[in-house]
Formats: structure tokens, C-alpha cells, sequence
């Protein structure tokens, strides 16, 4: 729901981007003390919804994690992330939006071979999660290539043979619908931490 004017009104009727992006979100001192800080408050192993059995889990997804919520030590990031969340959405998508309780640090441990295969954040039929999610984020916390390699993010755009690679070096903010299918290839050296956030709203109409 656009609440502004554009003086590109035809790239608003007929482009949706499969993904955009904001660099400079945060500074490399500033990337330092979230890694720290979630570092500091401990991860679990991932689950997926539905799917109880650790076995099954890991055939599709290898990585730690941790949900935080706003609070008097994380207040300052959903701040920075909730005006990007705003611009962006105004920009390019102008989807419905209510919002998101928390943010997901996630790590993807070479020494396990962490990956997430091809799946979408959004459900299908009967929305089991409750609140629909419309718009996903991800916030490269360390720089492929230095900290790890593999761990590509890719999405499907209509081959999942010839998918796109998206480039994110570490303070970039990727923004894309949630219902594009999309994996994070095998790290195969070092540790890939990243955020990500699932914006929620009405269901699409």
C-alpha cells in the first residue's frame, strides 16, 4: 500500500522485484557488537515446521539459531532494521504490512556443512503460523570469502537449475517476497551468521 508519491508510476504498475537490497545499515563496529551480543545469548539447533524428527530436519536445513525480541539491549537494532523495513517496502513493494516480533540470528557452520535448501517463508493453503509473511529479510553479518565460503544465497526466479545468485557482502540488507523459493548453498569454510526477519501482514488480495 504505496502512501507516497513516485515520479516512476509505471515501475510501481508492473515491476516486482524477485529482490532488492540496502548496503551501509550498519557500520563494521556495529555488525561487531550484534555478532558479539547474539553470540553472547547462545543458539539451537534449526527446526522446520511440521517436522519433528532432527534426521528429516537436517536433510534440508543444518544451522543454529536464536529468535530475539525488542528489549532494552536489541531496541537499537529493530530500530535501524524497522526504518530500512518502511523504506524499502515504500519503494519498491508496497505490500500491507503489520509487522514482526523479532529477529532470527542464524548461523551456518562449515564444520557441519550448513545449508538451507530450496523452500519459501510464506505458507501456502491454511496458514498455520498465523500471521501471514510477506516480505523477508536478510542481514549479512560476516563477508564471504574471509569469514566463510560457499553459503551462496540463492533464489529461484523460474529455473531451479539456472538460479540467481544474489550478491550480499557482509552490512547488506536483501529485502524479497516471501513466496520466493530459495536456499543458502553448503558453507564449506568458516561460519556464515546472518539475521533474518519475516515482515508480516493481511493475507495478499
Amino acid at each position: 500500500m504505496y502512501k507516497t508519491i513516485y515520479n516512476s508510476p509505471r515501475e510501481r504498475e508492473l515491476t516486482t522485484y524477485s529482490w532488492v537490497y540496502w548496503d551501509e545499515a550498519f557500520t563494521s563496529e556495529e555488525l561487531d557488537k550484534i555478532v558479539s551480543y547474539c553470540q553472547g545469548q547462545g543458539t539451537e539447533a534449526s527446526s522446520i515446521l511440521g517436522t519433528t524428527d532432527q534426521t528429516d530436519t537436517e536433510r534440508v536445513r543444518v544451522s543454529s539459531v536464536r529468535f530475539h525480541h525488542r528489549d532494552e539491549n536489541t531496541s537499537w537494532i529493530f530500530d535501524r532494521l524497522n526504518d530500512i523495513i518502511v523504506r524499502l517496502n515504500e519503494r519498491f513493494y508496497g505490500f500491507n504490512l503489520n509487522g514482526y516480533d523479532s529477529f532470527q540470528y542464524t548461523e551456518y557452520d562449515s564444520s557441519k556443512l550448513g545449508k538451507y535448501d530450496w523452500h519459501m517463508d510464506t505458507q501456502m493453503g491454511v496458514n498455520t503460523l498465523g500471521a501471514t509473511r510477506k516480505l523477508s529479510l536478510v542481514l549479512n553479518l560476516t563477508e564471504q570469502g574471509k569469514d566463510y565460503e560457499g553459503g551462496n544465497f540463492n533464489l529461484n526466479v523460474g529455473m531451479e537449475e539456472e538460479p540467481e545468485c544474489v550478491p550480499i557482502p557482509r552490512g547488506r540488507i536483501i529485502a524479497f517476497p516471501s513466496w520466493m523459493i530459495h536456499r543458502v548453498t553448503p558453507v564449506t569454510h568458516g561460519v556464515r551468521r546472518s539475521i533474518v526477519i519475516w515482515v508480516t501482514g493481511p493475507k495478499f488480495v
